[in-house]
């Protein structure tokens, strides 16, 4: 009988969980991996996990996925779930800007207005901002090829305030094509506006019992492969030994053929330091921001909610401690709670720790007041439960695909050695997904090119 090859996932969020689903699938007449993965953390799934209010459980991270970029729906196919996945009943989201929540315009690809006469009516931004934005239809056209921000275009041609410092090249490619092949930035995006013909795609799917289903599905189908999961087990050391990967957990020592690093930059900067130290430099210069959540369960009637809205945006130029508000009782009505409405609010962005230094208590008074103020709630929440995750989110910087290209040129120098996750190329569940089965096929590749030799 063939002996197994050994390879060890680290991390056991969503990117580690579909590389080792990856790893376990059928080899065909290909020498039998055994998988493990290694999550430090008391529970699988990272930053899909759920939390109690009031008795009942609720997302305590994303509550769906976005269903253009297909791997998590071809995950849940794959696992027998893709029947039951649902689409948001509420999809509309409003701003709040300038005093009070106003809808957006409807003519926009990633928030950038198409037509100025629908960005006029939403009164988002000012008589002045309108008359900068006109601007871009007689501004030269750029054809510059240099990466920027998303900020230093889009001020150039329609002076809109967006978050700073994210990597046209790596967030928005769309934007990057419209102002190579257009004058105007306004035109330039309206071809990608326009609806296909046939029923309407949903933006987004969740399942039933939300994003956490797909990790309890998963990790079911997992321990059915023979993948061994442990938590509790954070890897203290990683080296190269005699032709195998050693890892150093509390547990005691694990060795592998081939190792997928599925962590945040900044973790995996920390194991590489002395092996690959170049690597760990651009691991650790990415950035990440930090997200706290507020999840309210208010009586029903202490809260309206325009129909078929889903939540509100905001801006950063509103000075607030909430950068957005999700109604999750409309948002998913399959699990709406009798008697209540579930709002979530979400507080902290790039440059913005201020609510990861609140204590619970005055993080919920100033969200409650800034909730209050935009719906005019007078009533208390019968709950609340807060959820807190520092260092999140990556900020994709201008440069970061030449970071991270510079970082997987050094891994893949390393034999059977990958890395995987939010932090280098999209942070939603479908691009962690996808990540994950990459940098797992490229390591089966790496073991069938050694099992020749």
């Amino acid at each position: 009988m063939t002996s197994a090859t050994d390879v060890a996932v680290v991390g056991g969020g969503i990117t580690g969980l579909a590389a080792a689903w990856e790893l376990a699938g059928p080899r065909g007449g290909h020498r039998p991996v055994r998988v493990t993965v290694l999550e430090a953390g008391a529970h699988l799934g990272g930053r899909i996990d759920t939390l109690d209010l009031g008795g009942r459980p609720v997302d305590a991270g994303a509550d769906a996925f976005i269903a253009r970029v297909p791997d998590a729906v071809a995950l849940c196919q794959e696992l027998g779930v893709g029947e039951q996945l649902v689409a948001p009943a509420a999809t509309t989201a409003l701003i709040w800007s300038r005093g009070e929540l106003r809808r957006l315009p409807e003519d926009t690809v990633l928030g950038v207005p198409t037509r100025l006469r629908t960005l006029a009516a939403s009164k988002v931004v000012s008589v002045a901002g309108l008359a900068r934005a006109s601007l871009d239809l007689v501004l030269p056209a750029d054809t510059s090829t240099d990466d920027r921000s998303i900020a230093a275009l889009v001020d150039h041609r329609l002076g809109r305030e967006i978050r700073e410092r994210l990597s046209l090249a790596a967030t928005a490619p769309q934007l990057d094509a419209a102002r190579c092949e257009h004058r105007s930035l306004l035109r330039g995006l309206r071809p990608a506006e326009r609806a296909p013909t046939g029923a309407p795609t949903p933006v987004f799917l969740t399942l039933p019992g939300g994003p956490g289903q797909l990790v309890q599905t998963l990790c079911g189908a997992l321990a059915g492969r023979g993948v061994e999961l442990r938590t509790a087990a954070p890897v203290e050391k990683i080296e190269r030994d005699d032709g195998r990967w050693r890892l150093r957990t509390p547990q005691g020592m694990v060795t592998a053929d081939a190792v997928v690093l599925a962590l945040p930059s900044f973790v995996a900067a920390d194991l590489l330091a002395t092996q690959l130290p170049a690597a760990a430099s651009d691991l650790d210069a990415i950035e990440h921001a930090s997200v706290v959540l507020a999840t309210f369960a208010y009586p029903a009637a202490a809260v309206s909610v325009p129909p078929g809205v889903s939540g509100f945006l905001v801006p950063r130029v509103e000075g607030r401690l909430m950068t957005a508000c999700t109604f999750l009782s409309a948002k998913w009505p399959h699990r709406e709670r009798p008697g209540q409405t579930v709002v979530r609010v979400s507080a902290g962005r790039w440059g913005d720790d201020r609510a990861l230094h609140l204590g619970d208590e005055e993080l919920v008074r100033r969200l409650r007041a800034e909730l209050d103020d935009a719906l005019g709630i007078t009533a208390s929440p019968d709950a609340v439960v807060v959820g807190r995750w520092p260092r999140a989110f990556p900020q994709y910087e201008v440069g970061h695909l030449e970071r991270v290209a510079r970082i997987r040129a050094v891994v893949a120098r390393q034999p059977g050695l990958a890395v995987a996750g939010a932090s280098y190329g999209g942070v939603g569940i479908p691009a962690c997904i996808g990540q994950g089965r990459r940098a797992a096929r490229d390591v089966l590749d790496h073991l069938a090119v050694a099992a020749q030799r």
